[in-house]
């Protein structure tokens, strides 16, 4: 059995823009068409939005259109008929709180990066924290006194007075609102946000034309394809072994879920959430939050996890051979000794990051399986190496990379090679 992991590095080495800070621009700019962008010219736009934008060029082409014909022809009606998803986008991301804290936050103002999950994560975390603090006796109910998180409290006394607006006073008594009411509306947002990615990936990112292709992997059996993506890149590139097509009906394992355009808000199943941040005495007690984590998600929104029907062929594999060299070797099956009968596991722009500790360490902690990490440069390398460490533990590491007892690799990246006929 040869399985493929591929992460978002996947998708970049195919030079797709797929960073967040990428999807953050195309929001950015989105939201000045409908807004500010009306009172410039085409020349003054292009400056201030595009011009630094280093991004696929169709994209770009796509967005001046949208400019020229919303803000200089004023003819979005007819614009918005051939485009209809861009409407949809925009109003899943226009007066967003997770839009508008990203686009505020330190690191993207500075250094143009961002993670989406760490960024939710620290505001969960301060507004679990923050009802926690009220009292022993804490509900979910309670009327917000006060936020930690500057950006969540300015942004609540503005929500406040919007539910103010709305529901009025009640006897000259200005109402407040609770932290549950705070939640669902960041919980609402998130789905928005989710959808409008989806919707910039599907209309936008797997629409451009491929140019290059990977070498390391065009050369690959590869039986099973287990993605953290949620595009389709694969697929449209690459073909599945012989056996595959013979005896799997689908060989591909979405365990973060997959994109596609004609899903609406309630029908996405892409899991865009946080680990769990709580302790063993709190996590299981205590799930106001819980919408947020990514393990919920992934049982909510009914993920793939074909991955561990493949753990557990690997596994019985792994049992067989000890019971078959036991009076040999009565410890363990030294792994030379699996010789052909070897599970492959390859790894390909994957950070080996502790967020998917559960499913790596099902995969790699098998003697009868050898895992070749593929890593696009030194600094890379040494990150995946020092991530790793957090997913196996130190000792494990050690022992997999050298020796008789070797069953992990790692393995630079070949340059991509130019698609024949393009």
């Amino acid at each position: 059995m040869n399985i493929l992991v591929i992460g978002n590095g996947f998708d970049l080495a195919h030079r797709l823009p797929t960073k967040y800070t990428d999807f953050l621009q195309f929001c950015k700019i989105v939201l000045a068409i409908f807004t500010d962008a009306k009172s410039m010219d085409e020349k003054t736009f292009e400056g201030k939005y595009l011009r630094e934008w280093k991004v696929n060029k169709e994209i770009v082409k796509d967005l001046k259109d949208i400019h020229h014909c919303i803000c200089i022809c004023n003819n979005k009606i007819n614009y918005l008929n051939e485009y209809p998803y861009l409407s949809e986008l925009y109003e899943m991301i226009q007066q967003n709180i997770w839009i508008e804290y990203f686009l505020q936050c330190n690191m993207y103002q500075k250094e143009n990066w961002i993670d989406f999950e760490r960024e939710i994560s620290e505001v969960i975390k301060s507004l679990d924290n923050d009802m926690h603090r009220l009292s022993g006796d804490y509900s979910i109910d309670d009327d917000i006194i006060d936020l930690s998180n500057k950006f969540l409290n300015k942004m609540y006394s503005d929500y406040t007075f919007t539910v103010q607006s709305i529901n009025s006073y009640t006897n000259g008594v200005c109402e407040s609102i609770t932290f549950k009411e705070i939640r669902n509306k960041l919980l609402d947002d998130l789905n928005k946000l989710i959808r409008a990615f989806e919707i910039y990936l599907t209309e936008y990112v797997e629409k451009i034309e491929i140019q290059e292709k990977s070498p390391d992997i065009d050369e690959l059996e590869v039986d099973f394809i287990l993605s953290f993506n949620y595009t389709h890149i694969f697929s449209e590139l690459y073909n599945v072994s012989s056996r595959s097509k013979k005896e799997i009906t689908d060989p591909f394992d979405y365990i973060h879920g997959e994109a596609d355009t004609n899903n609406s808000i309630e029908t996405n199943n892409m899991v865009l959430g946080i680990d769990e941040y709580l302790g063993k005495k709190r996590r299981n007690k205590d799930i106001e939050f819980i919408a947020f984590k990514k393990y919920y998600q992934r049982i909510h929104k009914q993920t793939g996890c074909k991955y561990k029907d493949w753990s557990d062929i690997i596994k019985k594999n792994e049992r067989e051979l000890k019971e078959k060299y036991k009076k040999e070797y009565p410890n363990q099956v030294p792994f030379k000794q699996c010789g052909d009968k070897r599970h492959r596991l390859y790894i390909f722009g994957h950070s080996l990051d502790i967020t998917d500790k559960d499913i790596l360490r099902n995969l790699i902690l098998n003697d009868n399986v050898y895992t070749t990490i593929f890593y696009h440069n030194k600094d890379v390398m040494g990150q995946q190496i020092a991530n790793l460490v957090k997913v196996i533990g130190q000792d494990e590491l050690i022992r997999r990379t050298g020796g008789s007892t070797k069953t992990i690799e790692f393995k630079q990246q070949q340059p991509m090679i130019h698609i024949d006929g393009q």
